[in-house]
């Protein structure tokens, strides 16, 4: 398996075609073939769907393609990086962060850093929390800011965000005319619910099992936050969000109320054990921290805190 392998299979699926890969890397269609080729006899499967110049994606594709498109970038970046010149000699400044956080916590504490970033490049990617934890411990990122509990010997937790969650309500909706929306309430309500039954999901069915009201009815389900601002809006339910996401990119036709519970959303931001962070990645750790703490409700807690604080029960404001 080589580099050249892994950019051809990348690109087909990137494009969809054989055609359009061969044109992407100014490679000839053969020469893509045989290095797909090679690669699914080194893999032992097929990655590939063939149906004329058209090809669709095994399973084993759909799985490994998101690896193969991080390693194909990351050995774009040590061969860019190879190229620099003496005039600019940092390296870029690599951030992993979900799509909640990119938005209403990175974006604006890189954005707190200003001129002290200047001339450095910087790379934010979105992903889930698991890929975020992935990249820091493999190199790919210096900083990592995800959603929390964790718990992995190779990663450094600098600090810990608790801010309370929200509801999230159509603004026709009769909930949207209080000011604090009882948890009661959206039981009795069809909601669009978070995936992951280990962060943020199980602090509202243990708010609701305090409140002796009745487990929330998602016909709905999805791992993003922003999805599910989108199909309340749709019409497809209510939500209990994060309200980092809600600061970040908040929807027209939406409305965003407190609610009569504390369901704590926590996050943090993360690198890897014993490494010897660059200035521009202590800088934003700094601006990270700041931000955090300046969100309404945040309350900021030690990382040696974290299975007390994130795994603590649900209390009543």
């Amino acid at each position: 398996m080589d580099i050249r392998q892994l950019e051809a299979f990348v690109a087909v699926m990137t494009i969809g075609s054989i055609t359009g890969a061969a044109k992407l890397l100014a490679r000839s269609q053969p020469a893509i073939s045989r290095q797909i080729q090679d690669l699914e006899l080194d893999l032992g499967e097929a990655l590939l769907h063939r149906n004329g110049p058209k090809v669709t994606p095994t399973e084993l594709g759909y799985v490994l393609y998101e690896e193969a498109e991080r390693i194909v970038n990351g050995v774009r970046r040590i061969q860019q990086q190879a190229r620099r010149t003496a005039a600019v000699p940092s390296a870029p400044l690599l951030i992993s962060a979900t799509s909640a956080l990119s938005l209403g916590v990175v974006a604006p504490a890189l954005a707190q850093c200003g001129e002290a970033l200047e001339g450095h490049k910087i790379e934010l990617l979105s992903m889930r929390p698991e890929k975020v934890v992935s990249d820091v411990q493999h190199g790919l990122a210096d900083v990592g800011v995800c959603s929390l509990p964790l718990d992995h010997q190779q990663i450094c937790v600098h600090w810990i965000a608790e801010v309370p969650c929200m509801a999230v309500v159509p603004e026709s909706h009769p909930l949207a005319a209080l000011d604090v929306v009882p948890i009661e309430a959206l039981a009795r309500e069809r909601v669009v619910g978070m995936h992951n039954p280990h962060r943020l999901k199980q602090h509202i069915d243990s708010a609701l099992h305090q409140a002796g009201a009745p487990a929330l009815h998602s016909d709905v389900e999805t791992n993003s936050s922003m999805n599910a601002q989108a199909l309340v809006r749709a019409g497809l339910g209510v939500a209990i969000l994060d309200p980092v996401t809600l600061l970040g990119a908040p929807l027209q036709g939406l409305s965003y109320r407190a609610l009569d519970v504390h369901i704590p959303f926590h996050f943090g931001a993360i690198s890897v054990q014993g490494k010897n962070l660059c200035a521009p990645a202590l800088l934003l750790l700094e601006a990270l921290r700041r931000h955090a703490a300046a969100l309404d409700g945040c309350r900021m807690h030690d990382a040696q805190a974290m299975a007390g604080v994130c795994l603590s029960p649900i209390s009543m404001p």
